[in-house]
């Protein structure tokens, strides 16, 4: 679920960041190193992805699929089949809430300012779910992932309680997820080997600050986030490839004043529905925003080149 603005962090801005390491050295230092991480050759020069004017596909009904330990081989096999066909990527992920916030009104906060409380919040949480839907030339793929986690206890873990009664409420089983939830190492293996963390992959997300910084922790073993933004970004790069997008900045490029509010705003704005699942659940948000972002690239980017908005994550750039 989306994070409220956080807690009170200092920031010394008229001291310059050092520059980010190297990028394949930083992953390195970072991710543990089972994940045999690669360095990755530039991507080619920006391209949709998209065909602009086709419909989502839906040959088959919109299905969002649990994913337990027990399935998670096979859900990752048919990703890894389905990413040349579908190599957009839209992610979205639930947490427990945000325990950090701040005195600081957000439209006065920098992206320095902004990554320290996201640091603070990731670094002291633990990720509930990961939500990954598909798409490419052809539309949208009818089937979107749900990731289960496990690893959370409400009655151990920091968290905030209202958070994780919306979440119940909206229907996330916890004792299931502690019973048959996935590895969180489990989870990060299977990314790489599945062709995830290929690197020439667009990936998308709504308003993605938190949803990057927590798959950025998950993908490197649970270890701290980087201390500077700099560092970040740079890992966000290794991790994704620097074709990533945010879906609420594409919005506020759409028309004079943007598409403005969060992912339901946008997408009623846009007469866009959820067509499975439920709200503030991982598989159904990344649904509904790769559809909200199909939209877009239909109405408002079919004869631009919507990268060049590629890097720019809400709140961080």
């Amino acid at each position: 679920m989306r994070s409220l603005d956080g807690g009170p962090v200092v920031i010394h801005p008229h001291q310059p960041p050092p520059p980010p390491p190297p990028l394949c050295s930083l992953v390195q230092q970072i991710a543990p190193p089972q994940y045999h991480m690669v360095q990755y050759p530039p991507p080619p020069p920006a391209q949709l992805v998209f065909a602009p004017g086709l419909a989502p596909v839906l040959e088959a009904a919109p299905e969002v699929r649990d994913v337990w330990a027990r399935n998670l081989d096979d859900e990752l096999s048919k990703i890894a089949a389905l990413l040349p066909h579908f190599p957009c990527v839209c992610v979205d992920t639930e947490f427990p809430g945000a325990v950090h916030d701040s005195d600081t009104p957000r439209y006065l906060r920098g992206p320095r300012e902004n990554y320290a409380l996201v640091k603070k919040n990731v670094d002291d949480l633990k990720l509930l779910q990961v939500g990954i839907a598909l798409s490419g030339a052809a539309g949208r793929c009818p089937v979107a992932w749900q990731f289960n986690l496990r690893g959370f206890d409400a009655a151990r873990d920091k968290h905030a309680p209202a958070s994780i009664a919306m979440l119940r409420a909206q229907g996330m089983d916890f004792a299931k997820m502690h019973e048959f939830g996935i590895d969180p190492a489990a989870f990060a293996a299977g990314f790489f080997r599945c062709g995830l963390g290929a690197g020439n992959l667009t990936w998308a997300a709504f308003a993605g600050s938190y949803d990057f910084a927590y798959l950025a922790k998950l993908l490197t073993g649970g270890r701290p986030l980087p201390d500077t933004l700099e560092e970040f970004l740079a890992l966000v790069d290794a991790l994704f490839g620097r074709m990533v997008l945010d879906v609420k900045h594409l919005a506020k490029c759409c028309v004079r004043g943007g598409l403005r509010g969060g992912l339901e705003k946008v997408a009623a704005a846009l007469g866009v529905q959820r067509v499975a699942g439920r709200a503030h659940c991982a598989g159904s948000d990344s649904l509904l925003t790769i559809d909200v972002l199909m939209a877009m690239i239909n109405r408002f980017f079919w004869s631009t080149n919507m990268y060049v908005h590629a890097r720019t994550i809400v709140d961080l750039a």
